[in-house]
């Protein structure tokens, strides 16, 4: 796990941990599924701490996998979730909520 030092911004006291990090520590648990540890190589975890002030009640988690970053914290009014397609050409993302049925959005 590595840890940033940079002190301008969101990067403040990011922590990262990478695919092949995951995949590791995974294997040593035990066998782990063939899929799920080519997803996990290609998995990129990063949390920021959170910040009380801003009203944030959890660290923001972003999980960078198939080129898209997806972030969610707890704030105090809500849940915020970011989804980040700039890497790639994706046009639409089709999305869903506690069930509610698929809803498609434009990326740009």
């Amino acid at each position: 796990m590595t840890t940033s030092e940079n002190t301008d911004g969101i990067g403040d006291g990011q922590h990262t941990l990478g695919g092949p990090q995951l995949a590791g520590a995974l294997a040593a648990l035990g066998l782990v599924d063939p899929v799920c540890a080519e997803v996990l190589t290609l998995l990129n975890l990063r949390v920021y701490p959170g910040d009380a002030t801003a009203g944030d009640r959890t660290a923001y988690v972003v999980l960078d996998v198939h080129g898209v970053s997806i972030g969610v914290k707890r704030r105090a009014a809500d849940l915020y979730l970011h989804a980040d397609t700039t890497e790639t050409d994706d046009r639409l993302i089709a999305f869903e909520i506690n069930g509610g049925g698929e809803t498609d959005r434009p990326t740009r």
